[in-house]
């Protein structure tokens, strides 16, 4: 029986979940709150646990009960869209390998010969940086409004961490709300237990919790990913987030 005291043990049935993770080949291993999580994100991740998964496994029995993750819809939820964005736990950085047909249909505005066309065709600006991440970064992350000023700051502050966290502004706010070193160390975003308490801090400022309880997870996947509950188009990943989410209940509900 899991008998770990945290909020979880209230609202989220943790000896059905547990049960069921393992008829499924990811057995619980102890019953810490860590074991639990651990097997958790080793199911959504599809693999065995490795470093990765034990790191967010601690961190979530650290820090889900600070943050609300309590209920199943936060938890699948959140399991689901982190999941989405790290391919698996496999991935902390942004991937900004982009191909020149890659960047006109991603910033056609920037990079298409016509941004208006139905084909966007590569200009010659998308053509010279393909295949460059650094550059392509410290191009179309050079906003100044975002604290991006110096050269060398959209590859210095590119987008880390389960949720993408991105521009010097929110390193710096991220680094003073958590007590963390991120705009001298920005690599720490990329870290996969860091990266999981940073999301948290998001997820919690932008009240995605809220949408989980009303059961909006079109509005949950907008604030993550466009920083928008109503967001004008369906926000990207909404799909693989959606069959993540189902999977998880299966096990959590």
């Amino acid at each position: 029986m899991l008998d770990f005291a945290c909020q979880t043990a209230a609202m989220i049935p943790l000896d059905s979940a547990a049960k069921a993770l393992a008829s499924r080949g990811f057995p619980i291993r102890s019953s810490e709150a860590e074991a639990f999580y651990t097997a958790l994100f080793a199911f959504a991740a599809a693999r065995a646990a490795d470093a990765v998964l034990r790191a967010i496994g601690a961190a979530g029995a650290r820090y889900f009960p600070r943050y609300g993750i309590d209920t199943p819809a936060r938890l699948a939820e959140f399991v689901a869209q982190t999941a989405h964005e790290t391919g698996g736990y496999r991935r902390f950085e942004e991937d900004l390998r982009y191909t020149a047909a890659g960047l006109a249909r991603t910033w056609p505005g920037r990079f298409a010969v016509d941004a208006a066309a139905p084909t966007k065709r590569p200009n010659a600006l998308a053509i010279r940086l393909a295949g460059k991440p650094e550059a392509i970064a410290n191009t179309v992350c050079a906003r100044p409004r975002e604290g991006n000023v110096l050269p060398g700051d959209g590859w210095r502050y590119r987008g880390r961490g389960m949720l993408q966290l991105t521009f010097r502004n929110n390193y710096a706010a991220a680094a003073t709300r958590l007590g963390l070193d991120l705009v001298a160390r920005p690599e720490l975003a990329a870290d996969p237990a860091t990266s999981l308490l940073i999301a948290l801090d998001f997820w919690v400022r932008a009240g995605v919790n809220a949408c989980c309880d009303a059961g909006d997870y079109r509005g949950a996947r907008g604030l993550t990913n466009t920083g928008s509950r109503t967001p004008k188009v369906a926000p990207i990943g909404l799909e693989d987030v959606a069959k993540r989410r189902a999977r998880l209940l299966e096990v959590l509900a």
